[in-house]
């Protein structure tokens, strides 16, 4: 019996094909009924199993004939021996182990991973008014978050490198090609693998802006599907209104300075000024008058409060301004935050 230990599968496969012959027939019920057959069977109706299953799931119309067709066929009237039944019965019960159990594992941990993923938490880093953030996402990704300014991401971060930012956030990707890093930035979406750079996406703001340090970077348009690639050194701004884009070279200092605490311009016209004022100081800033467009600063502040900086704004530029501190209404449910008045041209 040593040298027919094998198992022929190829006369299994005819008998589930309901091909067989009687013969097969025969063989069918000696190794379904002969203890010494068993392992080797079991054997084979693991690799079998196992080569069912494709890399995300498994074809089930493939697996349910293989015990189904075997417990019905053996022990019909038609096949059934008198005198193995409860052998075949023994025996079978241990097959059916062997297939239903891998089944039971694979159902219960894909069902376990369902429950996880509808259960995820948000995770979210934020940074309130008037302060900066510095963090470091699970997978070693650094960066800076400024004023006013939140990250989101998903308990399986590691496995799914997507944040969503709300605001300004400077990001410094830790590398890994086969999970690009993804930021959600309202109208856009920017992905990376290992890179630098800095996204300003504000709810209030009409612009979105990205500014690539080094790296690579792709940027897509989310109403126009469109993939436009950044390089270093280089601006991208899309307009939410008319949702349109442009880029340009830029000074990449005077985007990324504000994560060491200084606030730097190069030729600003006063709209710019006026805007990046409004984030790092937390107040609203109004523009009177339009005859702006030759207004334009030079400068590098650190540590200056609000009204030094306007002081030395009003002495170098052709403006005033006036500051409307803030103020609670309406008893003490409406609150109203520090606004400046710049206007164009001393008065």
């Amino acid at each position: 019996m040593e040298k027919d230990s094998k198992i022929d599968i190829e006369k299994i496969n005819r008998f589930l094909r309901e091909e067989h012959s009687e013969e097969d027939r025969l063989y069918l019920n000696e190794v379904f009924c002969d203890e010494n057959k068993v392992k080797e069977l079991e054997k084979n109706l693991r690799k079998q199993w196992y080569d069912q299953l494709s890399d995300n799931d498994f074809k089930e119309k493939q697996l349910d004939h293989i015990l189904y067709k075997i417990h019905y066929n053996i022990n019909s009237e038609k096949y059934k021996p008198k005198h193995t039944i409860s052998k075949c019965i023994n025996w079978l019960s241990r097959i059916a182990v062997v297939l239903i159990l891998p089944l039971l594992l694979y159902c219960g941990i894909n069902l376990y991973r369902s429950t996880i993923r509808k259960e995820l938490p948000w995770i979210e880093i934020n940074a309130p008014a008037w302060t900066r953030a510095q963090f470091t996402l699970p997978d070693g990704t650094k960066g800076w978050l400024n004023s006013n300014s939140s990250i989101r991401y998903k308990g399986n971060y590691l496995n799914n490198r997507n944040v969503i930012l709300n605001g300004e956030a400077f990001f410094d990707v830790f590398t890994d090609e086969k999970r690009p890093f993804v930021v959600d930035a309202n109208e856009v979406i920017i992905t990376a693998v290992g890179t630098r750079f800095n996204v300003a996406s504000y709810d209030e703001e009409n612009e979105v802006e990205v500014v690539l340090e080094e790296g690579k970077i792709l940027v897509n348009d989310k109403k126009e599907d469109k993939l436009i690639q950044i390089a270093p050194n280089e601006r991208f701004i899309y307009n939410k209104n008319l949702n349109t884009y442009i880029t340009d070279t830029v000074q990449i200092k005077k985007y990324t300075s504000w994560t060491e605490g200084k606030l730097i311009f190069r030729n600003d016209p006063i709209d710019v000024i006026a805007r990046r004022l409004g984030r790092w100081y937390n107040v609203d800033v109004e523009l009177v008058n339009n005859n702006y467009q030759d207004i334009l600063l030079r400068a590098t502040f650190e540590n200056e409060n609000l009204e030094e900086v306007l002081f030395y704004l009003k002495n170098s530029l052709n403006i005033d301004y006036k500051i409307i501190n803030e103020n609670i209404l309406e008893n003490n449910e409406v609150y109203v935050k520090k606004k400046v008045i710049i206007r164009t041209g001393k008065s």
